[in-house]
C-alpha cells in the first residue's frame, strides 16, 4: 500500500509581537516586571542579576494599541450589575495572569450603551466571557476570525 504524499499543511499564525530569536535568558521587561526565563515568561519574586532589560509582548502590544480580543457586554443587566460585573472580570485577569502573564486587559470603557474589553491576547478575552455567562447565565457567542490569533466575545443579558 502506497502512502498519501498529500498532506494538510498548518499555516503559521503570525504574531508581530513574538520575535523569531529567542530572548536572552534571563531577561526582564523593564515596563512590567515580567521574566523571561526557560523558554517562558512568569513572574518571580527575585529577578535573576544578570536579567537583560527587554519589552516584552504584551506591553509592546498595550503601547501599540493592538489587541488580541475583545469582549462586548451588551442588555440592561450589565447596567444594573456594574460593580459587580467589573470585580468578575478584574479577577479573572488576576488568575489568567498568574499563568499566563501576557494576556492582560487593554481597557475597559464604555460605549453606545455596552461595556468593551480590549485584552492582549485572545485567551483572556474568551475566559472573561465564559465567567460572566458562568456567573450570571445570558447569551455567550464567541468569533474566531479564520487565520487570525484574535477573538471577538459577545455576552448579552436583557433584565
Amino acid at each position: 500500500m502506497e502512502k498519501r504524499k498529500d498532506k494538510l499543511i498548518q499555516e503559521y499564525i503570525h504574531d508581530p509581537y513574538f520575535t523569531k530569536e529567542k530572548y536572552h535568558d534571563p531577561s526582564v521587561c523593564e515596563r512590567c516586571g515580567v521574566v523571561f526565563h526557560d523558554g517562558i515568561f512568569e513572574w518571580l519574586e527575585e529577578v535573576p542579576k544578570d536579567a537583560q532589560k527587554i519589552i516584552c509582548p504584551a506591553c509592546r502590544r498595550i503601547e501599540d494599541n493592538y489587541e488580541g480580543g475583545i469582549v462586548y457586554i451588551e442588555g440592561d443587566f450589565w447596567k444594573k450589575h456594574e460593580e459587580e460585573i467589573k470585580n468578575l472580570i478584574k479577577n479573572t485577569e488576576e488568575s489568567e495572569m498568574a499563568y499566563r502573564p501576557l494576556e492582560r486587559i487593554i481597557d475597559i470603557k464604555e460605549e453606545d450603551g455596552k461595556m468593551i474589553i480590549r485584552t492582549t491576547y485572545e485567551h483572556l478575552a474568551r475566559r472573561i466571557g465564559e465567567a460572566i455567562h458562568k456567573a450570571y447565565k445570558g447569551e455567550l457567542k464567541l468569533s474566531y476570525p479564520e487565520g487570525k490569533k484574535y477573538v471577538r466575545v459577545w455576552w448579552r443579558r436583557e433584565e
